[in-house]
């Protein structure tokens, strides 16, 4: 063969391997295309879907609409409610007190809230009446962080108004001290706001300023997170990403987020709610699950120590098989956690990897459906553990 023939069958080669490469659609184009059936068929409004490793951002994928009455489409810096995607952060706040030896995780909570010592717990509830016992078993961070602290869902009286940010820190813990237990600690594994919330009053308590100044201080400030906040500003508003629930034509319509006060930029009426109020977007919080994945560190600088990391991942196990550990969903092979209305992040342990899913729905149907169809086909783009 001579020199003209070989370079016509290299040429020749390359453009069938060309061709090949172009038939491969990019990851996101991928995602896109699992999720662009539930927007058209209004299952959705729209979403934005983050892979990431320890080292780098992998792909970014944004469908749909932010807001669609104002035409505006989707954006990886748009502005979500992440709900209970706030207590890992919470949760990671507060071992770094841990590591301080500001707090024991198996103190009793009343060495730092002595408000705390009589609390009851409700035996009998029915009819309008109920009983009372006496605790018989301290309470301690760790049960507060992992859910089996016997506490209620929220305070009394956030129960009364149905909204999560009413009160401060220090008006919380007297809700507290007045709502019963609904169970003894440690004997129950029961999902709580008001855990995280106590929590996050024995951070204020030990370091005396704050706990979204502690957060602030220690975690959005140095990872670079400049739009994640209990108190979104105009500025930041212009990307919020509008909820969206079915009407009775089958037509999304725009709802507000039934646990919050508006306006959300009130600072007045408004208050921090460490167990799920904090806003944030795909870019921020990808910053930090790259942080937690790489154990604690990220861009060259130490937020926490790996086996503090290691611990949060690890099932609590106080209350058997409860898929959880310090203010993280656990497995063997995951960290993670959800939030109202759609949110999800999920890092995985052997690879590093996260997945940072946000929408924000209500009541939609076929939700999770897409969901989990998005996951899966990260999957096996990403040949990712299962």
């Amino acid at each position: 063969m001579n020199r003209i023939s070989i370079l016509s069958a290299m040429l020749l080669t390359m453009s069938f391997l060309t061709a090949g490469i172009a038939q491969v659609a990019a990851p996101s184009e991928q995602i896109q295309s699992v999720l662009q059936p539930y927007i058209d068929s209004n299952e959705l409004s729209g979403a934005v879907v983050v892979v990431a490793d320890r080292s780098k951002t992998l792909s970014v994928t944004s469908v749909g609409w932010q807001d669609i009455e104002q035409k505006k489409k989707m954006t990886p810096d748009a502005l979500f409610w992440i709900a209970s995607q706030s207590k890992p952060i919470a949760a990671t706040a507060m071992m770094m007190l841990v590591e301080e030896g500001k707090i024991n995780l198996d103190e009793p909570v009343t060495t730092y809230l002595p408000e705390l010592q009589n609390l009851k717990v409700s035996v009998i509830k029915r009819d309008g009446w109920q009983a009372e016992e006496s605790v018989n078993t301290p309470i301690t961070v760790r049960h507060l962080l992992s859910h089996t602290s016997g506490m209620s869902f929220l305070a009394g009286i956030q129960q009364q108004k149905s909204r999560i940010d009413v009160l401060p820190l220090s008006l919380s813990l007297y809700a507290t001290v007045l709502t019963p237990l609904v169970a003894q600690p440690g004997t129950r594994f029961n999902y709580s706001n008001q855990g995280i919330n106590i929590a996050a009053t024995v951070a204020e308590r030990v370091t005396g300023i704050p706990f979204y100044q502690f957060l602030q201080e220690r975690l959005f400030t140095p990872l670079g997170m400049k739009n994640t906040t209990f108190f979104p500003t105009e500025q930041q508003m212009r990307k919020y990403v509008v909820p969206y629930q079915k009407n009775a034509e089958g037509r999304l319509e725009a709802v507000e987020i039934e646990q919050l006060q508006y306006p959300l930029t009130d600072r007045v009426v408004r208050y921090a709610e460490y167990a799920g109020g904090l806003f944030s977007t795909p870019e921020d919080l990808t910053k930090f699950y790259r942080m937690i994945a790489n154990g604690g560190t990220l861009d060259g600088k130490r937020y926490l120590r790996e086996q503090s990391v290691a611990l949060m991942g690890t099932p609590c196990n106080i209350v058997p098989n409860t898929g959880y550990g310090l203010g993280w969903a656990v497995s063997d092979k995951m960290m993670w956690h959800a939030g109202a209305y759609g949110t999800e992040s999920v890092v995985r342990k052997a690879s590093g990897v996260s997945v940072l899913y946000f929408n924000l729905g209500k009541d939609l149907l076929k939700q999770d459906e897409a969901k989990n169809a998005c996951f899966n086909t990260i999957v096996k783009l990403y040949n990712l553990e299962k």
